[in-house]
Formats: C-alpha cells, structure tokens, sequence
C-alpha cells in the first residue's frame, strides 16, 4: 500500500504497525491538527466487513473511559478503513520485555479489566476475544490507563428489546486458543461469563508467565482446540493456580460457575483482588505498571548521575576561611590531570621507575615524623581529596628526605622561614619556644651560607628529569604550595 495514501481527504497512512487475521493496522496522521491516529484495514476485500460491525460497536461504547475514540470509518475503492485513537503499546510487548509481571501490576490490570467488562456487558456488548494483545496502554497523561480495542468478533448478546440472546450448542470456536473460555472450547454460545474466564487465565498468564497448555503438541488447529479444551475441563483450579493468592482460584470456580445467562457480580470480583492488595498493604498509588515504575527509576536514575557528574561534592561546609584550601584543591586537580590522562605507553614505561620510587618514600617516610596522623586529619578539612593526601603524606620534608641527595650535597639546615613550613604543618602548644631554641642553635650556621634558600630548592626541582623523576617532582611542588598558602598566613599571625 502506498505510504502516502490519503484517506477521507484527511488521514495519511504512515507506516504499518501490526497485522492480524482481521486485517492490517497503520500509523495515521490527521493533516489538519497533525495528531497521529490508527488505521485498520481490511485484510481482504469482502462485502460484508468486520470493521463494520467494529465501527458500530465503537459508537455505542464512545463514552466509556476505556475505550478508544472513534474518528472516522467507511469504504474507499475496494478497502474499509477505521480510524481510532492512536494508543501505547499493548501487554504482549511488555510481557515479552519483563517475562512476567510482579503481582501489584496484576492486580491493577486485574482491577481496571473488571471495571472494563462491566462497562462493556452494561450496554449489551461481549468482547469474546480477551487477551494481552487486545489491551493496550494509554500515552502520556493516560499512561496508567487501560483500553480495550479490537471488536471485530463482538457481540450484542442482548436483542433490540433487551431479551438475551438464546443458547445454543455446537458453535464454532471463537477466540484466541490461549485464552478462550471452556464454553468456547465446547461449542457453546458465549455470553459474559466466558469474558470473565478468559480474563482469569489471561491474569494467570501474566503472573506467571506462562499457562500449562501453551507447549502441546498437535498437527492441526482442531487438534489444538479441543486438546487444550480438554486440559483446561479436566484441571483443577488449585493446580491452575498453585503458588498465586487463594482469590486468583475462588475468581476461577466463581465465574466457572456462572450460567449461561447470570449477570456476574462484578463487586465481588473486585472485592477479591482488593482483598489481596490490603493483605500485601498495597495502596492505591501503588498499583501502578511495572515498565512505569521501571521508566521512573530510568529517569531518576539518569538525572541524578547527570547532577553527580556536573557538581562536585565538597567534604565540609565552604567558609571564608577556607576558600584559599578550596581553590588550591581545583588547582592540584587541574595539575594532576595531564598525569591521570597520560598515554598507556608511556604510564606503562614509567611504572617500574614510580613502583621503585614509591618503595623509597615508604622507607624515608618511615623514619620520619613530619607529617603526622593529626596532620592528615587537618588537611583532609581544607578540601583536599584523602586520594591525592595519601599519596602526598608519604613525601619526607626533614634532613634524610630527597633534599639531602642535591649536588651540592649539603646538609640543610633550615632558615627561620624553611622552620615555617615545617612547624606550620603540626602545631604545638609550646610552639614559641621551640621556634626560639631552634633560632638560638641556628644562628652560628647561618654565617656558613651553607643553606639551600627556597629558591634554590626550587631550582633544584627543576633540574629533575621529567621522565624519572617528574611525577614525584609534582608532588613534591605541590605540597610545598599547599603548606605555604594554607599555613603560613597562620604562622606569621603568632610570631607577630
């Protein structure tokens, strides 16, 4: 069929959706508010036309909350068209996504499809074809909303003066072999308690995931029919039913039970099903399908991963007095980046020389007490991450570190701002005094002019190989900043 077929002046067929043995379903779009629609097809061109008798159906039912609405039918060239609502998809396709649904989303399908055929056999109407692929899902604002389509078999079962229909045996099969009701397997006329049976094993099937006939074996379609007919007579309701609430097997005998022209009582039906939600302490609002909750948690889901990648999270409550520690923290990341992203080979060449380096540190750092656990502890409140403080807690800045292998061989022997850095990092109590005795030892070696100053320790950084000694060197700086502009404002407070 051509794509671009326009129907009524109005509808043109995008796309085909589904088929069946009633026809073909398209994808519609109305040219003039550009709303999409559905639109049924007659398979074969007969005189007399199920969408007729559809379309006839769906007047009568147009008021009703599930149904879906009708917006044009009738006949151009040789075919019959419907247009409908354009709904969501069907429980055939979500079944075949989640294998089975938890019982909450049964038990809301179970709720909504009573209302459904109550509303139905109250204006005179059975549907004779109840089963997943007939019950569709409601788009957008209507996502928690059933509809019931597909009245291609149908049935007034009540006459224009409202007698019912007579009851007949012998009758042709009608219905899907998975689902029809006993009666239908037996050739008996159906009226509404076989919609109310077909509904149960419809219930069944999607809780469990599966029903015992659906794996016979058979070498006809006859053959199928009254072999799975004879399953469904000859077994129990409580086998049928085994491991689900004891109501699924009353619902079974109940509506089992009913004659050929009895009027089920719906209440009761519903009653059963609330029975087990209030047993499981389920609330209205969460008798909801399992591929909405299952969105929502994608969604949520994504949203909340998309503001953890955006915002990073801060160890403690930002101040004034911690900005400097905020700043140098993005610093060192910025820093550090170009090690996180080197290349795989070169990281792969340089990592023997890190491992032997690392072993070193772990030995120096061992005789040495600079840096202390209290010291860490404080650090890690400025905003630096525990990651990179572990790392750089390992760096000695006493006489038996790095500093003594210079090439000038020196021993260091700290000047009164080389002791800032130092003390600044664990402060004392008695931290006055023990500046002054150090001053008082120091100053006969301060006429030596033996002492590396800053900057020349600086300089002596720079002469390090980036390839062996790089990534230490970095750390080594980084530090020494950090020690500066957080602590050192501090210190020379106290000596003022």
């Amino acid at each position: 069929m051509n794509n671009q077929k326009l129907i009524n002046n109005t509808y043109i067929i995008k796309k085909r959706i589904s088929s069946g043995s009633f026809g073909v379903v398209f994808l519609g779009q109305d040219i003039n508010t550009r709303n999409f629609v559905a639109i049924k097809v007659d398979k074969e061109k007969k005189e007399e036309s199920s969408l007729k008798r559809e379309a006839e159906i769906l007047r009568r039912l147009q008021h009703l909350k599930h149904i879906p609405k009708l917006y044009w039918s009738g006949k151009e060239g040789d075919s019959t068209y419907l247009v409908i609502q354009y709904l969501g998809r069907d429980l055939t396709h979500y079944i075949r996504t989640y294998k089975k649904f938890s019982l909450k989303c049964v038990l809301n399908i179970a709720e909504q499809m009573i209302i459904i055929l109550e509303s139905l056999h109250k204006h005179n109407v059975i549907h004779r074809d109840i089963k997943p692929e007939n019950i569709l899902v409601g788009k957008e604002d209507e996502e928690n909303q059933l509809f019931i389509v597909d009245f291609g078999i149908s049935k007034f079962y009540k006459e224009q003066n409202e007698l019912h229909i007579s009851y007949k045996e012998k009758q042709p099969f009608i219905g899907t072999t998975r689902y029809a009701s006993s009666n239908a397997h037996k050739g008996l006329s159906l009226s509404r308690r076989d919609d109310m049976e077909s509904l149960c094993y419809m219930l069944i099937y999607l809780i469990k995931g599966q029903l015992p006939w659906q794996n016979i074996q058979f070498t006809s379609e006859d053959d199928k029919i009254n072999q799975v007919g004879q399953l469904k007579m000859n077994i129990d309701s409580n086998e049928l039913c085994q491991g689900l609430p004891i109501e699924f097997t009353r619902y079974l005998d109940y509506v089992k039970g009913l004659q050929f022209k009895s009027e089920p009582n719906y209440k009761y039906c519903l009653s059963l099903f609330r029975k087990i939600s209030n047993a499981h302490k389920y609330l209205s609002r969460d008798l909801i399908f399992d591929w909405i909750i299952s969105q929502k948690t994608d969604r949520d889901g994504s949203q909340a991963s998309s503001n953890h990648f955006n915002s990073k999270p801060s160890l403690f409550k930002k101040s004034k007095e911690d900005l400097l520690g905020s700043q140098l923290n993005q610093s060192i990341e910025q820093e550090m980046n170009p090690l996180i992203k080197m290349p795989d080979k070169k990281r792969t060449t340089l990592t023997p020389e890190i491992n032997r380096k690392k072993n070193r540190l772990l030995s120096i750092s061992s005789n040495n007490d600079t840096v202390s656990d209290n010291d860490f502890n404080n650090s890690i409140m400025i905003g630096i991450q525990p990651s990179m403080l572990s790392r750089l807690s390992k760096i000695s800045f006493n006489s038996n570190s790095k500093f003594q292998n210079s090439k000038s061989n020196h021993s260091i022997n700290a000047n009164k701002n080389q002791f800032d850095h130092l003390i600044s990092i664990s402060p004392d109590s008695d931290f006055e005094n023990i500046l002054n005795e150090y001053k008082r030892k120091s100053q006969p070696n301060q006429s030596q002019n033996q002492i590396l100053k800053e900057d020349d320790t600086t300089i002596e950084f720079q002469k390090m190989n980036e390839g062996e000694e790089g990534i230490e060197r970095k750390y080594i700086e980084l530090k020494l900043r950090f020690i500066r502009a957080r602590f050192k404002p501090r210190l020379n407070n106290k000596l003022k």
